[in-house]
This record gives C-alpha cells, sequence and structure tokens, in this order.
C-alpha cells in the first residue's frame, strides 16, 4: 500500500492556502508574496505578533518545569 504523506501535506498546503488567501491582501504581490503568505502567516514580530518569550518572559508551565527540577 502507498504512504499517504504527499497526499496529506498536499491537502494541508491547499487547506491553509485556501484560509490564508485573505491575509495581509496576499493576491496583491503576485504567487511569491502568496507563498510567503503561506509559509509564514505572521505579518511582523512585534510585541504583540512576536515569540512570547522574547517580550513576556517564560511562561507558567515553564517556571513550574524549572522551579520542580531544581
Amino acid at each position: 500500500m502507498k504512504s499517504q504523506k504527499r497526499a496529506l501535506r498536499r491537502h494541508h498546503a491547499a487547506r491553509l492556502k485556501s484560509k490564508r488567501r485573505h491575509y495581509r491582501n496576499a493576491y496583491s504581490g503576485g504567487p511569491v508574496a502568496f507563498g510567503k503568505v503561506y509559509h509564514t502567516p505572521c505579518p511582523c514580530s512585534c510585541w504583540m505578533c512576536g515569540h512570547q518569550r522574547r517580550y513576556h518572559g517564560m511562561g507558567r508551565q515553564e517556571i513550574k518545569a524549572r522551579a520542580r527540577c531544581s
């Protein structure tokens, strides 16, 4: 029996592309811009969109786990 990995990957790619086609005017820049929006949906790295730990420190679970280990 053939593996379904390729079909599943294509299914998820099509699903995400249809979901993200309205992000930041994805079609205004052409297919290259649309591909970038598909792979990186977050438009920036400000404190609201970026990585949580960079701006707000560790989360509660991480703090509890480190307290247990030390």
